[in-house]
């Protein structure tokens, strides 16, 4: 039986609520029934335009939430990078451009440190240095300048 939408709301409302032992207990469940990896679930949980949990719990400021979703793709560090840069399939937003807009520093942080690329740009041209005054000066810069240092020496 395929993962319903409704399951994948469910997934997104608890991300969004910083429900994250339901959240893994729930993912991990739809793993087991699906013959899958938790990963995979959240790969394909998604709304109709490509919104994830990372989203909901991104425009919430959970960063908690951030954590558990990275941390049920396990050792899988590619998997959990294209999840984290999943975007809207009608702005171009990521997760990192949810957390962003709605000034959230926790879960943008969170996000980078889990392999969302802090650099891209939505269909609107946007990036992180649009986003940037709304923050303290240096916030948001300091921590695309750490990504763009892992980056260089090699690391997701």
């Amino acid at each position: 039986m395929p993962i319903t939408q409704a399951e994948s709301h469910h997934i997104s409302v608890l991300a969004g609520q910083g429900e994250t032992t339901t959240l893994r207990t729930t993912v991990t469940a739809l793993a087991v029934r699906e013959n899958t990896t938790p990963g995979a679930v959240l790969l394909a949980c998604r709304d109709d335009y490509h919104q994830t949990a990372a989203h909901m719990a991104s425009k919430a400021g959970q960063a908690q939430s951030i954590h558990a979703l990275a941390g049920l793709f396990g050792a899988d560090a590619a998997g959990r990078a294209a999840y984290f840069n999943i975007a809207n399939r009608f702005s171009g937003d990521g997760p990192v451009h949810t957390a962003l807009r709605h000034r959230y520093l926790e879960p943008f942080r969170a996000l980078v440190k889990h392999g969302a690329d802090p650099t891209r740009k939505n269909r609107f041209g946007d990036a992180w240095v649009d986003y940037a005054p709304d923050f303290e000066e240096g916030e948001v810069a300091g921590v695309v300048e750490a990504y763009r240092k892992r980056m260089d020496a090699g690391g997701l």
